[in-house]
């Protein structure tokens, strides 16, 4: 959940990004979430499996885009959310036990884990809560951002966060940065813990009762980012507001609306509570992680999806196999992926990236793969394949070439050709005689001589049928 409201706050500067815009980006992800998404999913769905089936594609979608995820996995929650995890369990029923323990959460991650693995995708645990390292490598430059649906994540000094990750289609997901938050809502990370103290979240879930959102942003968006925590513990003994809340008349409407919730907030003698405030400011350590990929195992995902999927094999490797390719174009420098490109098949256009469709030994299919990974690891056989086609569109242009020359000179021959009967001059026969000269003349002249004045229509001649694509290829020729 993270702070009650949050997210309906900030909706004002989400924007909507396409998932491909992730491309070159290492992404840390809150695995406990997308675990929860599908388990919420799988109750009307015969999968086996589902937060398995639906990891899987999701990470794939991320690694073929060429993004490198890096999944935080849960560890030991903060005593602070014993309550709260107590409640979501068991309902107001049993009471508050110190050693809970969310054994269905770590056995799921164990499996996740397992298949991320066999991904080559880099698992790591979080001392405390998933979305606390996520903003701590967000926050420390490891990661570009990171996936999560609880809001709790700025307030542990996350800087870009990505929402409602989406692989239909082309994929989406919603961003916001802390940047555009600051700058457009005046809100900041010490203000968000403020408002938590306020309106509540997962380690007070109470909060300050009869004190909504919109009521504490009013009053925390006049206030600096950096004194607001300060501002709330000084709130019992401020002689200023001490002062105003015995001297009605003088009280301005900012005076008015701080002594409201000063009012409400100081009836909790533990207000502001400092074991929240500690919480998200503190700096625990943090195991070292880098954003890598490493060689996905094919024939253990094989193992895997059969046993945990219910895939048959044939479908496995469909699935798996683009991943290897990938892999091996972009990373294996020692051919350690045991596969080899055979065949440029053909050029492709994939969701707008100029793609090749590769052919693979030792499988039967082929793979689509973005054409400067393929220049990458084959640049020889990329020069070669661009050479041929090349040389045959230049032979084909040559060709059409030619063609239009002849066209061109058949097209002046027909118009130096003056074959209009429009005015024609009537020639008398025996000028026409004097110039008989070759057997075509003597053909056209065995008519029946009808006056002394005849002209090219009047001679009677047999019928020839002369075919006008005959004449043009003769020409050609």
């Amino acid at each position: 959940m993270g702070v009650k409201s949050l997210w309906s706050l900030l909706t004002p500067v989400a924007e909507k990004m396409p998932l491909w815009e992730l491309h070159g980006k290492a992404i840390g992800i809150d695995l406990s979430g997308w675990v929860c998404d599908s388990e919420n999913l799988n109750h009307n769905i015969s999968q086996k499996n589902m937060y398995l089936r639906n990891l899987f594609f999701r990470t794939c979608n991320l690694l073929l885009i060429g993004a490198i995820p890096i999944f935080v996995l849960d560890g030991e929650p903060p005593l602070l959310k014993y309550g709260t995890i107590e409640k979501r369990i068991n309902g107001n029923k049993a009471p508050i036990k110190t050693n809970i323990i969310r054994k269905r959460l770590n056995s799921l991650q164990k499996q996740c884990e397992l298949l991320l693995n066999i991904m080559g995708v880099t698992c790591v645990y979080s001392h405390g809560e998933a979305e606390q390292l996520c903003a701590i490598l967000n926050e420390k430059g490891i990661v570009n951002g990171i996936v999560t649906q609880d809001s709790d994540c700025f307030l542990y000094g996350a800087r870009i966060v990505y929402r409602n990750f989406n692989v239909t289609g082309n994929g989406s997901v919603d961003v916001y940065c802390m940047g555009s938050i600051e700058k457009n809502l005046k809100i900041g990370r010490n203000k968000m813990i403020a408002l938590s103290l306020l309106c509540g979240c997962d380690y007070d879930e109470k909060g300050v009762l009869g004190i909504g959102k919109d009521t504490a942003i009013k009053f925390l968006q006049s206030l600096d980012d950096d004194a607001v925590l300060d501002r709330l513990r000084h709130w019992r003994n401020d002689p200023v507001l001490n002062s105003a809340a015995m001297d009605i008349k003088s009280q301005t409407n900012e005076i008015k609306l701080e002594l409201k919730i000063r009012n409400k907030a100081i009836e909790n003698k533990s207000f502001p509570s400092e074991a929240v405030i500690e919480e998200f400011l503190k700096v625990p350590n943090y195991p070292e992680v880098s954003a890598k990929w490493n060689l996905p195992d094919i024939n253990s995902f094989i193992e895997f999806a059969l046993t945990k999927l219910c895939w048959e094999r044939e479908y496995a490797i469909d699935k798996f196999l683009p991943l290897l390719t990938r892999w091996h174009l972009m990373y294996d420098d020692k051919f350690q992926a045991n596969i080899l490109m055979t065949e440029i098949v053909k050029k492709r256009v994939n969701k707008g990236i100029k793609c090749y469709e590769i052919k693979w030994n030792n499988y039967e299919i082929t793979s689509i793969e973005p054409q400067t990974a393929v220049q990458r690891r084959y640049p020889n056989e990329v020069s070669i394949y661009e050479d041929m086609h090349s040389t045959s569109s230049r032979k084909i242009k040559k060709k059409i070439t030619n063609h239009d020359n002849n066209l061109f000179d058949i097209t002046n021959t027909f118009s130096s050709m003056n074959i209009s009967k429009k005015n024609k001059q009537p020639r008398k026969i025996n000028e026409a005689k004097e110039n008989v000269k070759g057997p075509l003349d003597q053909f056209l002249m065995k008519g029946k001589v009808k006056d002394d004045s005849l002209t090219l229509s009047d001679f009677e001649c047999d019928t020839v049928d002369l075919d006008m694509s005959e004449i043009i290829n003769g020409i050609i020729t």
